[in-house]
């Protein structure tokens, strides 16, 4: 188990990863870095898709080409960091399927991606694929993503409930990623900037965030998550995570970064 905090005055945070019971490797990678004077946290969680040990190669590129961003100024208007997401995304992309190209092991390899850029006042997200962000507020889950899988498009058409997803054999199959096997640039980015409803979370005291590869919500359900987020203090919430996702199987690699807004400037609230 690797597991890493990070303390500033207006959020606690922390991620740990886990191999699971089942895998003999751990293809989950995650980045949880300030920029330099603390402006803003940089938060990122990519679980691998490929062969042999060719997934975690693609799961760690992206996340070495996020953490390329903590070397230039933060962007100040919101809609500025959100295309900075969105262009590293583009950038890890080509660098993956650069890179997979030049052996049979990284042959198709790719990663899902869910990555947050969050200051004291707001929360710029995207991701691609099945890794997830979730925003609890009193405890309960105000927002989360959709999974761009299989699925998720039978759920949304009513082809299938979300009691018999467990079982289903397209579960795992997913519709976007960086790299991987569709055509270069062609995956799903979410959620989509739009001028009249921006994707911009704004901020409240108290609120966690969690972003966790598949092997979290694929263990456990939004009820638990739930009851895990209203009952644990920041300092225990991932150990507890990671335990529930093992105790109900652990089947998967597991990963889960959790931060805890502390103080929203005055002229926010």
């Amino acid at each position: 188990m690797t597991k890493d905090t990070l303390h500033l005055p207006w959020c606690h945070a922390q991620a740990i990863t886990d191999i699971g019971k089942v895998r003999h490797n751990n293809e989950d990678r995650y980045l949880l870095q300030p920029w330099p004077d603390g402006e803003a946290i940089l938060a990122v969680v990519t679980d691998g898709i490929g062969g042999n040990s060719s997934g975690e190669i693609a799961a760690q590129m992206a996340v070495d080409t996020f953490k390329e961003l903590l070397d230039q100024p933060l962007p100040l208007e919101v809609k500025e960091q959100y295309e900075t997401l969105v262009k590293q995304c583009y950038l890890a992309d080509e660098r993956i399927r650069e890179k997979a190209v030049t052996s049979f092991d990284t042959l198709g390899m790719g990663t899902t991606i869910v990555a947050a850029l969050i200051t004291p006042t707001n929360c710029i997200h995207i991701h691609a694929g099945d890794s997830r962000l979730y925003h609890f507020r009193k405890g309960e889950i105000k927002y989360q993503t959709l999974d761009h899988s299989i699925i998720q498009l039978l759920l949304e058409t009513g082809r299938v409930k979300p009691e018999d997803i467990s079982k289903h054999p397209m579960r795992s199959v997913l519709n976007s990623c960086l790299g991987g096997k569709n055509a270069q640039g062609d995956f799903s980015i979410d959620p989509k900037w739009q001028e009249d409803d921006s994707p911009v979370i704004v901020l409240e005291n108290e609120d966690y965030f969690l972003l966790c590869s598949d092997g979290l919500n694929n263990s456990i359900s939004d009820t638990m998550l739930e009851n895990l987020f209203k009952e644990m203090d920041i300092e225990r919430l991932n150990t507890e995570l990671i335990k529930s996702a093992l105790e109900h199987g652990g089947s998967d690699n597991i990963t889960c970064l959790t931060l805890k807004i502390l103080t929203v400037p005055l002229s926010q609230i």
